[in-house]
């Protein structure tokens, strides 16, 4: 289905308010391709069948739970650059630089590549906005609908973490990705964060010999006449972020935040029980707590993460009943009571993080901007129409690109 023009046009009118800029900050938002026809996806949801599927049949699991959730847009189709042209125009106009493409490789091909390679590479507009990647290195796990924990021994491809399949995947990027105009520079150099860094790392052979295969890469660049690549990763604490720099990362971040995050021990040592609700407004509150902890203890700049919820309980069976009686992805805990003024003051939380840092990360990574199936999106829905956008551009002071207008 095509995006609601008359939705997108009342949109763009909107933004055309002035507003104060957001600095030098880029705003990185993360792209998650999985809403279009793939030969893998087909092996995991069916013949002609995408996690839309998943979207479409969630079920609330309490009272006011916003399940099913509904987009004006319908079921864009991220490799129609069609509908990709529309999202970087709403995307573009909220004040966001750059998408992050989860990018995905193994065996020694691109997978889920169709939306980034047939819909935003085709995107007649796509010079309204950068994109980078990130590849997510990791083991494709069964976790859509089966029962808690099966995902533990079912997995739909796995990765190798080796020096040969790393060069691969650079060879492909540096062919197909890093060449392109609107590739993301950080600081002049070819952005390119991975996911599970430090099980590259350990795969390479610990941080020297991750310098040396880094290196390799860095020379490949070289000779195809690029700029060298700025090596990010992904991490949860400051210890992890100290070992991937000294395998030569130039900076890290966080996918997202999530439940995890709580520091719920008193609650335990009081129920015997984890909480598994959280309501927005507290949401919001972690964000300054888990930035700042990661940021204070890591030696390279952490670009501060945002998130817009989290709710992966669309990939949870519909017969298991809520509270989940046992945590474990996707059977995790659920932010409620959802509103953009939440996300707003997420938003500043996190831009004020990166503007005082003094390792000066010079970016923020909102999660995300169609991540359906774990609750963290920005596109428009029936329930809230563009009010997480207008809270994203508030938040940042963006103006919004004009239409046409190039980064």
């Amino acid at each position: 289905m095509k995006l609601n023009s008359v939705c997108t046009l009342a949109f763009c009118a909107a933004l055309s308010l002035s507003a104060a800029p957001c600095g030098a900050l880029d705003v990185l938002c993360i792209y998650y391709p999985e809403w279009h026809v793939y030969p893998e996806g087909e092996a995991i949801f069916g013949k002609g069948r995408t996690e839309w599927d998943y979207v479409d049949s969630a079920i609330p699991r309490f009272e006011g739970h916003e399940q099913p959730l509904l987009l004006l847009a319908g079921h864009p189709d991220d490799s129609n650059p069609s509908d990709v042209s529309k999202e970087i125009d709403l995307a573009a106009d909220a004040g966001v630089d750059a998408f992050v493409y989860d990018w995905y490789w193994a065996d020694g091909h691109p997978i889920q590549h169709e939306a980034l390679e047939r819909g935003f590479l085709q995107a007649p507009n796509r010079r309204r906005i950068k994109f980078a990647l990130m590849w997510a290195n990791h083991n494709r796990a069964d976790v859509f609908r089966t029962a808690p924990g099966r995902c533990n021994d079912r997995f739909w491809w796995r990765l190798k973490y080796d020096r040969e399949e790393f060069l691969a995947a650079v060879d492909y990027c540096i062919v197909h990705y890093f060449a392109q105009p609107e590739y993301y520079r950080k600081d002049g150099k070819t952005f390119f964060s991975i996911y599970s860094a430090h099980e590259l790392v350990k795969g390479l052979g610990g941080a020297d010999a991750a310098r040396k295969v880094f290196a390799e890469a860095q020379e490949r660049m070289a000779k195809a006449g690029l700029p060298p690549l700025h090596f990010s990763a992904m991490v949860r604490d400051a210890a992890t972020a100290a070992r991937m720099a000294a395998a030569g990362f130039e900076s890290v971040s966080a996918y997202n935040i999530t439940p995890y995050e709580f520091d719920d021990s008193k609650v335990v040592e009081e129920t015997g029980e984890r909480r598994q609700l959280f309501t927005h407004e507290e949401f919001a509150d972690l964000h300054a707590t888990f930035n700042s902890k990661v940021a204070a203890g890591s030696p390279v700049p952490f670009i501060p993460v945002v998130s817009r919820g989290w709710d992966p309980s669309p990939r949870c069976r519909l017969d298991e009943p809520f509270p989940w009686r046992t945590l474990w992805y996707p059977y995790l805990g659920i932010i409620r009571d959802l509103s953009p003024e939440a996300f707003a003051r997420s938003v500043g939380i996190v831009r004020r993080q990166a503007e005082t840092d003094p390792k000066k990360p010079g970016a923020i990574l909102v999660n995300a901007w169609n991540e359906y199936t774990e609750g963290c999106y920005l596109m428009p829905d029936v329930k809230n129409g563009d009010a997480y956008l207008r809270a994203l551009r508030r938040a940042l002071g963006a103006k919004g690109r004009q239409k046409g207008q190039s980064r």
